[in-house]
C-alpha cells in the first residue's frame, strides 16, 4: 500500500469515528438545528425546538469538549477532535455567578407562555418564571445526560430564530458573540429611569449575550468582560437609536432584564484583562457591538441611520 492511500484510509477512518461518537453523543432530533462555531472554540452548539400549550419554546444550547487523540488501530493522534461530554468551562454569569459548567443555555418562549407560566407556577416561595426556568434546564439536563447544576442559563421572550452569531479572531485569540435581543417594550436608561421590583413579571424584553473565547481568562478578565460588553451592547443601542420604553425622548442604554455569560477557553493563552485597550478586550466589543446590532433589527426591526 503506497503512502497516499494509507493517508487517505486513515482520515475516512477518523471521519467514520468523528461522524458515530457525534450520532451517539447528541440528542435525536437536534442535529438539524446545529449552530457552526469556530474550530478552536471546542465548543458545540443546536436549538431545540419545541411547544408548550400550543406556543413555542425554543433553546440555544451549547456543549463543550476538548481535543484529544483516539484509537484507530495504529496509535493515537495528536489533534484528533472526539466530542466528549464531561468536560468543564470556567464561566461567569450574571445569573449564576461562577460555575464550571458543561453547557450554556439561552431558553426563550413565546410571551404569552411566560405570561401563563409566571401565573400558573407560582409558589409560596417563588415567582413562576423562575420556576419554569428551573423545570427547562431539569429536561435539558436530561436530554444531555448531566445534571442540572452543570448548566449555566439565560431566559429571554425574544425568539431564538433571531438570534445573531459574530465571531471575531486575531491570533492567537478567537471570540464568538451569540445574541438576542429585544427592546421594545422593557428599553431603559440606567440612571434616568425609575427602578422597579420586576423578579414577579414575565420577560418583556431582554438582551442575552453568550460570548465565548478560546482564551483562559482569569476570574477577573471574566468579569471585566462584561463591563466590556456591557459598553458595546450600549454603543449598539445608542446607534440604532434605541429609546426608553419609560422616559419620553431619553436614549435607552439596554433593557432591565439583560444578561451575560461569559466562556472562558482552554486552549489559547491565559489573560488577565479585557477591557477595550487590550486586544482581545476590541473583539469582545466589535463581536457583541455587531451580534446586537443584528439582534435588534431581526427582533424589532431597529435599524442604523
Amino acid at each position: 500500500m503506497d503512502i497516499l492511500t494509507y493517508k487517505k484510509i486513515r482520515k475516512i477512518q477518523r471521519l467514520l469515528v468523528l461522524s458515530v461518537v457525534l450520532v451517539l453523543t447528541i440528542p435525536s432530533g437536534l442535529l438539524a438545528g446545529e449552530i457552526t462555531l469556530p474550530q478552536d472554540l471546542n465548543a458545540k452548539a443546536f436549538v431545540i425546538k419545541s411547544e408548550r400549550e400550543g406556543l413555542w419554546e425554543k433553546s440555544l444550547v451549547v456543549q463543550f469538549y476538548e481535543k484529544r487523540g483516539f484509537y484507530t488501530g495504529g496509535g493515537f493522534h495528536k489533534g484528533d477532535i472526539v466530542p466528549l461530554m464531561s468536560q468543564r468551562r470556567r464561566i461567569l454569569s450574571t445569573n449564576d455567578g461562577f460555575v464550571d459548567a458543561m453547557a450554556v443555555v439561552n431558553h426563550s418562549a413565546h410571551s404569552e407562555l411566560w405570561k401563563r407560566v409566571c401565573q400558573e407556577m407560582k409558589t409560596r416561595e417563588e415567582v413562576g418564571g423562575k420556576v419554569y426556568s428551573r423545570k427547562v434546564k431539569k429536561g435539558i439536563a436530561e436530554r444531555l445526560d448531566i445534571r442540572s447544576e452543570d448548566i449555566a442559563q439565560m431566559a429571554t421572550a425574544a425568539d431564538m430564530d433571531n438570534l445573531a452569531v459574530v465571531t471575531k479572531t486575531f491570533k492567537p485569540f478567537t471570540v464568538t458573540a451569540l445574541v438576542t435581543a429585544g427592546a421594545k417594550t422593557n428599553a431603559l436608561r440606567v440612571g434616568v429611569d425609575e427602578g422597579t421590583h420586576i423578579e414577579g413579571e414575565e420577560p418583556k424584553g431582554t438582551v442575552n449575550i453568550l460570548i465565548i473565547t478560546n482564551a483562559r481568562l482569569t476570574d477577573g478578565a471574566a468579569a471585566r468582560a462584561i463591563v466590556t460588553a456591557t459598553e458595546a451592547k450600549t454603543a449598539a443601542f445608542e446607534d440604532v437609536k434605541v429609546p426608553s420604553s419609560y422616559t419620553k425622548n431619553v436614549q435607552a442604554t439596554g433593557t432591565g432584564t439583560d444578561s451575560v455569560i461569559v466562556v472562558s477557553g482552554t486552549t489559547g493563552p491565559k489573560v488577565t484583562y479585557t477591557g477595550g485597550h487590550s486586544r482581545i478586550g476590541e473583539l469582545i466589543g466589535k463581536a457583541v457591538y455587531e451580534a446586537v446590532v443584528e439582534a435588534l433589527g431581526k427582533q424589532n426591526g431597529f435599524k442604523k441611520p
